[in-house]
């Protein structure tokens, strides 16, 4: 063999003696990382701190020990919930503060409840976030309840997922099955922004709510499906500056402000933004329910852009609501969680029972069909009375051939642009 020849082949052996050892210190390096717990990404896995992922036996231990390192460690910052498995979890709170400013949890695998029932007196929540800021909560996974153990109980029914005090909250891209009670259950914080849910329950399952709202100022929930038993998102005392866009709606009870009063609080609700939103099949479109003995406010309120596919009430404002059923034993308000936003002086019950005042509600462009004639309710008070309720283009059509709708008004005054609202009047 010639001398070139020789060092060609010197040369070929010697570089695939280096990438071949270049490539087992990078297994070798990659090999104590995830002894270590950590995971080439930066994530830290739950597997590696004991869970099985067998869709059977209890991994609450190991998830709670994962987070324990992310949160206190302050290095690594990211929990991953690996894809191909099934994790069951017994109820369990996640607590901060964490000592870095954000955390993440990659949901990629399966979160399932217990195949049995509990006290939901001592655990309102199957799965707790508790003062974390920062958080992020996401991964393409699946979060099942297994409601159906629960739905034929009538007092005993946690949430699925609770998250309080949680300020800069981020949740994307998740699917929520079969609460045993509400999927999502949001209180105490600000800065939150929700997107990408796919929700899913039966729609006669009772209080499975998709996404409830308490004492939260700054929410954004856009994108999402969800087709549960009751509210598809639940609007409740303390909440401003709340932002929902492209929402499918159906089946469930549509997107409510309230219920307002119930235990005679001054509760209030403002600057709230519903756009863009279908509502299919619905028992109510967009909808705002007051109690009589309650005192408080509903105010700066618009519905726009919105299509309704066959709903029973496509338009509602109740001021004089009362709920004959159920909420599961426990406040759809988060009552465990104290007003945060509001003075001791104004959580005091008020005792006089003069209602919840609603004004300044716009309706623009509404459109589409109404199962039921009466495709506007507007029932309120006779002494407080609705104020300023605006009716833009608001014209729908019966779900059924032959038929006609209606609106029905009691109290209720504003002005009407485009809209067949004669009941309405005039400020």
């Amino acid at each position: 063999m010639s001398r070139p020849k020789m060092k060609s082949s010197l040369f070929f052996v010697l570089l695939c003696l280096f990438q071949i050892n270049k490539l087992c210190f990078c297994l070798e390096e990659e090999s104590l990382k995830v002894k270590n717990g950590v995971g080439s990404n930066g994530f830290i896995s739950v597997t590696s701190f004991g869970a099985i992922g067998d869709g059977k036996t209890d991994d609450t231990k190991a998830f709670l020990k994962a987070w324990e390192a992310v949160c206190k460690g302050g290095h690594n910052r990211k929990i991953l919930v690996p894809q191909g498995k099934t994790f069951m979890l017994k109820p369990l709170t996640f607590i901060g503060p964490c000592k870095s400013s954000t955390i993440s949890l990659s949901i990629r695998g399966n979160l399932v409840a217990p195949g049995y029932t509990w006290y939901a007196g001592r655990y309102p929540t199957w799965i707790s976030f508790d003062s974390i800021n920062g958080l992020v909560v996401t991964g393409g996974g699946t979060i099942d309840g297994r409601g159906s153990l629960w739905w034929g109980n009538v007092n005993n029914r946690p949430c699925a997922m609770h998250f309080n005090n949680c300020n800069g909250l981020r949740i994307s891209n998740l699917r929520h099955l079969n609460s045993p009670r509400n999927h999502v259950g949001l209180s105490c914080s600000q800065n939150i922004e929700v997107t990408g849910l796919r929700m899913t329950a039966p729609g006669d399952s009772p209080n499975t709510d998709g996404i409830d709202i308490s004492n939260c100022i700054g929410v954004h929930i856009h994108d999402s499906v969800i087709a549960t038993g009751d509210d598809c998102i639940a609007i409740n005392s303390g909440s401003s500056y709340i932002n929902i866009t492209g929402i499918s709606c159906g089946p469930g009870h549509g997107i409510s402000v309230g219920s307002l009063g119930v235990t005679g609080d001054f509760e209030t609700v403002e600057e709230v933004r519903v756009k863009n939103c279908t509502f299919t099949k619905t028992q109510n479109g967009v909808r705002i329910k007051t109690y009589q003995n309650g005192s408080g406010y509903a105010r700066k309120i618009s519905f726009e852009d919105i299509n309704m596919v066959a709903s029973e009430n496509p338009i509602i404002i109740d001021q004089t609501y009362h709920n004959g059923g159920t909420n599961g034993g426990i406040s759809k308000s988060s009552s465990s969680y104290q007003n945060c936003h509001l003075t001791a002086k104004e959580r005091t019950p008020s005792g006089n029972g003069k209602g919840v005042k609603v004004s300044d509600v716009r309706y623009a462009r509404i459109r589409g069909s109404s199962a039921s004639d009466q495709d506007i309710t507007l029932n309120c008070d006779a002494d407080l009375g609705c104020s300023d309720i605006v009716m833009d283009n608001v014209n729908m059509v019966p779900a059924t051939f032959g038929h006609k709708v209606f609106a029905s008004c009691k109290n209720a005054h504003g002005s009407l642009f485009g809209s067949k609202v004669d009941c309405l009047k005039k400020n």
